[in-house]
């Protein structure tokens, strides 16, 4: 059953109606309907005023207009999959993402009936560090789908501490097609060895451990490459099919990645329609953007295209780690006056929930770069020294725990603030009294006596491990270097045929030990999903909030087995 007020429905059905069917719009705090939406929302969502006073306190200043309402812009919320799943119930799943960068943020996914607004299933999420909040309905106490359906999708955010939160809609109306089962396959990008599908730019070593290698010259921020083929039975007659099975008209592509624990969404460039084909007698379509790994130029090879993933690459400074959501939906032109296109969609899979039956789920995308970079010079095994830009992934670098590990893959881009107002995002140069100096961003992990420490979070007096032992922090400074910044992924065959598959690795930098690629993804959790380390470092007022939030990640953890 889905347990909701009539008053919540009502509040919830006129503003999904309110705005345009299919695009996002942020609820204004002030406006009377907005507000009744927005609080019934989180009701839906488990938030009270008890658990959350302090989200609520800052509504009640913004509807009062005590408070000025948070920027609208980099807000993304999209619908990924509405419709039946394959027991014939009601699902929709929202994906969103803050790209500030989300302190605290939740989303909502809620199916009514289009012509009552009776609510026929829902479920909602919660986020904390940044990142995709992605929220998918309980298919356990979904109802059965109607004929016609309003898929909605809701999030609030708070892109920093100091920060309003900010709100936001986007509904979907939808007339649902006879109730069948698609026969789908998709045959790129998959892996059979991996919980991501990991695809590697400009990697000079063969034994990477990598599903797509794709063999391009690398640049500070090179645009991402994705593999993509497959095919769709929609077991409907195929409308505007030409010669070659061309589709001459109606054929809508549209694709996205979104960063799962950074502030990077990343729309990809218009699919080419000429790769998606129909044939009329099997009315089986066929997409074939396939793996190009020896492509001379990211302009001319056939895989999917996307921006550069400079913000991205960035990211990986303060945040989890750089694994990426995918999704593209395919509008496809039928036979079929009630509803003449066919829409079929492939993501990534998130809550181990039913998707819809013209949906199929494959794994996360996971990007490796071999870049260069400037500056900081790195032990090697040997005892010798390198600039960073120079270590490959066929080197091997000495650890702070005195043996050495091979690097498998580097990782390198132009440094963004997107949180002004938070230090693990800003650039600092870290001095030791034992004369040592590093320039390093705020989240960079430090290796101490106790373990990492992010850089931000020392000060003057700590100890911190260095090539010759513990070293006594001299100054922490802000410093105004833009330049580019890079990391090492440690970890290589030849490590793993050792048992050390998942390990956290260290390096030494400027003599300085630090963390790589896997420290960051360590740090960052264990720190965002610490009630003790963020109280020291959030506004009183939010401390229950923050509680309550953690506390019901805790519980879906357990719940499903994963970390959300």
């Amino acid at each position: 059953m889905i347990s909701s007020s009539n008053d919540q429905v009502d509040a919830i059905f006129a503003a999904a109606k309110a705005g345009q069917d299919g695009v996002t719009r942020a609820l204004n705090p002030a406006d009377p309907v907005d507000v009744r939406a927005i609080r019934a929302f989180l009701t839906l969502s488990g938030k009270t005023p008890d658990t959350h006073p302090g989200l609520f306190g800052d509504l009640q200043s913004l509807s009062e207009g005590r408070a000025s309402a948070a920027d609208a812009t980099g807000h993304v919320l999209q619908l990924v999959d509405y419709g039946r799943d394959a027991q014939g119930r009601a699902t929709a799943r929202a994906w969103y993402i803050d790209q500030a960068g989300a302190h605290m943020a939740g989303s909502v996914a809620l199916v009514l009936d289009a012509d009552t607004g009776a609510p026929l299933a829902r479920g909602y999420a919660n986020k904390v560090g940044g990142g995709l909040c992605p929220a998918a309905t309980r298919s356990d106490a979904a109802l059965p789908a109607s004929d016609k359906i309003t898929a909605v999708g809701f999030y609030h955010s708070q892109s920093h501490p100091e920060a309003p939160p900010a709100f936001g809609l986007v509904a979907k109306t939808t007339q649902l097609a006879a109730f069948d089962m698609p026969q789908a396959t998709v045959t790129a990008p998959v892996s059979a060895t991996h919980a991501s599908v990991k695809i590697a730019l400009g990697r000079p070593s063969p034994s990477v451990d990598a599903d797509y290698v794709y063999s391009q010259d690398t640049t500070d921020n090179p645009p991402l490459l994705v593999p993509f083929t497959g095919t769709v039975d929609t077991q409907q007659p195929l409308a505007n099919v030409g010669a070659g099975g061309q589709f001459t008209s109606g054929l809508s592509l549209t694709t996205q990645l979104y960063s799962l624990n950074g502030a990077a969404y990343i729309a990809g460039a218009a699919p080419d329609p000429t790769k998606v084909t129909g044939d009329t007698t099997s009315n089986i379509v066929t997409w074939s953007y396939p793996f190009d790994p020896a492509h001379t130029s990211p302009t001319n090879t056939p895989s999917l295209i996307y921006g550069t993933y400079g913000g991205a690459n960035n990211n990986i400074d303060w945040t989890s780690h750089n694994e990426t959501a995918f999704y593209f939906e395919f509008l496809i032109p039928v036979a079929n006056p009630v509803a003449p296109s066919y829409q079929f969609n492939v993501c990534s899979t998130d809550w181990p929930e039913q998707p819809s039956v013209n949906c199929v789920q494959i794994k996360p995308l996971e990007f490796w770069w071999h870049c260069l970079a400037e500056g900081t010079l790195v032990t090697l095994a040997d005892g010798t020294t390198q600039p960073i830009e120079a270590v490959g992934n066929t080197a091997r670098v000495r650890t702070g725990q005195g043996g050495d590990l091979g690097v498998e893959a580097t990782t390198r881009g132009l440094h963004h603030i997107h949180q002004p107002n938070v230090a693990s995002t800003g650039v600092y140069r870290l001095t030791t009294e034992g004369g040592r100096s590093l320039v390093l961003t705020g989240g960079h992990p430090v290796a101490t006596g106790n373990g990492f420490v992010r850089a931000c979070d020392l000060a003057a007096g700590d100890s911190v491990l260095t090539e010759a032992g513990l070293d006594a922090v001299a100054k922490l400074e802000p410093d105004a270097f833009a330049g580019v910044f890079a990391n090492l992924k440690l970890i290589d065959e030849t490590d793993r045929a050792k048992g050390l598959a998942g390990a956290v690795g260290t390096f030494i930098a400027n003599g300085v030990v630090v963390g790589d690629h896997a420290a960051f993804r360590q740090s960052h959790y264990l720190n965002s999903h610490s009630l003790e380390y963020m109280r020291g470092r959030i506004p009183e007022r939010y401390h229950t909030d923050y509680a309550s939030t953690l506390a019901t990640i805790h519980a879906d953890n357990r719940r499903y087995g994963g970390a959300f």
